[in-house]
């Protein structure tokens, strides 16, 4: 057997034209399948991100029941400062879970001289929710701070509607579930970007303490941001195992389920790059099969002199795949080298994307080195070239030795 590779890899070498044809064909075509996967997943992990570290986080906890009837009566679904503890402790014990932070949302009026804005006050805590928002661009003015709990943020579009700047006065004002009416004095200290123009239009953020003053020290939900986005379903089971351990009714729901945006997108755009993705995986099979089968079927006449001199189809066939396995190993091997190399350079350049529908800014994407990605490019493009030699070295081996060789001669 090492003698039957030895003489398959001289061959390559002897036939260096065709070789380096077929192993070009398929080092293209490796490259190209690592280089728009990466893109393809390149596009969906910023977007994928930007839910996560722009208005979700990994998880959500809610008191059970929160999902079907908060609208209804939200005073019902609050949590006490005393379940909160409970809570924050079992999270913070799990050391996947980097941060967990209170929030509560409430809707009321903004009046600034002779305007009534409506907005969604999203109220947090100031140092907490800076990891939570690594994906929001301050537009203006500063962060939310600890120290200055009555300084706000307002979204891009709110701030419009506002005609706000940075250090004018707001006055917030909600009505209570009893009907009563609460106002308090704020100060906008700065204007950000989400990126989703639903969110930018109406959001606005405020320090948990400014609730206490509209509403009371209850909480609406506690957010966790874990190390990892790929270990929230298992944190999210140990965590309801933990809740119903502990007697707690609550209910969590993780970032895919918040992310109304993403799944859109996803769906939207989804199976339009699959589908992209495959008419190039049949390009690069089609043009790796025409390339290893041309190298064989031009080598009729040499192939036809090994069969005159007592040489077995069987052993001819045996080579001729040997040398498209070695070619394809090559060349695959080349191509992932190629394919990797050009996701760095292109990801080190950036690829500058138009806003996708509903968003409110470009991103600059790059293309992502995605080990399975690499993989399953290398395994088809070898396979592609094995397979695509099946039927040259099948017709190759059952034509006349005495025709070809009078054809050759001629």
């Amino acid at each position: 057997m090492n003698l039957f590779f030895r003489l398959a890899l001289r061959n390559v070498f002897r036939n260096r034209l065709r070789s380096l044809v077929a192993l070009l064909a398929i080092a293209a075509g490796c490259a190209a399948l690592i280089v728009n996967g990466g893109i393809v997943f390149n596009i969906f992990r910023e977007l994928r991100e930007d839910a996560i570290l722009g208005q979700y986080g990994h998880i959500q906890i809610f008191k059970r029941g929160y999902s079907s009837g908060h609208l209804q009566d939200p005073e019902r679904y609050l949590m006490t400062p005393a379940e909160v503890a409970r809570i924050e402790n079992l999270a913070r014990a799990d050391r996947r879970i980097i941060e967990a932070t209170r929030r509560r949302g409430f809707s009321g009026l903004i009046a600034r001289e002779d305007r009534y804005v409506p907005f969604f006050g999203l109220a947090v805590e100031p140092e907490a929710d800076a990891d939570l928002s690594r994906h929001v661009t301050l537009r203006a003015g500063g962060p939310l701070s600890g120290g200055n709990p009555y300084g706000v943020l307002a979204g891009l579009g709110l701030a419009k509607k506002l005609n706000g700047k940075i250090g004018d006065e707001l006055n917030l004002i909600i009505s209570t579930q009893s009907g009563e009416l609460n106002a308090v004095h704020v100060r906008l200290q700065g204007i950000f970007e989400g990126g989703i123009k639903e969110y930018d239009d109406w959001t606005l953020k405020v320090p948990l303490p400014v609730t206490e003053h509209l509403l009371d020290g209850r909480t609406e939900q506690i957010v966790l941001l874990l190390n990892r986005t790929d270990e929230v379903p298992e944190v999210r089971q140990e965590l309801e195992s933990a809740f119903r351990r502990d007697g707690l009714e609550l209910e969590t729901r993780s970032w895919s389920e918040l992310a109304i945006f993403y799944n859109q997108v996803v769906s939207l755009f989804g199976k339009e790059l699959g589908f992209l993705r495959l008419i190039i995986g049949t390009i690069v099979i089609l043009a790796i099969g025409n390339a290893i089968g041309m190298s064989i079927v031009e080598r009729h006449i040499e192939l036809a002199t090994f069969r005159a001199l007592g040489v077995r189809a069987r052993s001819v066939a045996g080579l001729l795949l040997a040398e498209a396995l070695l070619v394809g190993l090559m060349g695959a091997g080349l191509g992932a080298a190629f394919g990797i190399g050009i996701a760095y350079l292109v990801s080190a350049i950036g690829i500058a994307y138009p806003s996708p529908p509903g968003s409110t800014r470009p991103f600059l994407g790059g293309v992502d080195v995605v080990p399975r990605l690499v993989v399953a490019s290398f395994v088809v493009s070898l396979g592609a070239s094995l397979v695509s030699a099946i039927v040259p070295v099948w017709r190759a081996t059952r034509m006349p030795i005495s025709g070809t060789l009078r054809g050759g001669a001629r």
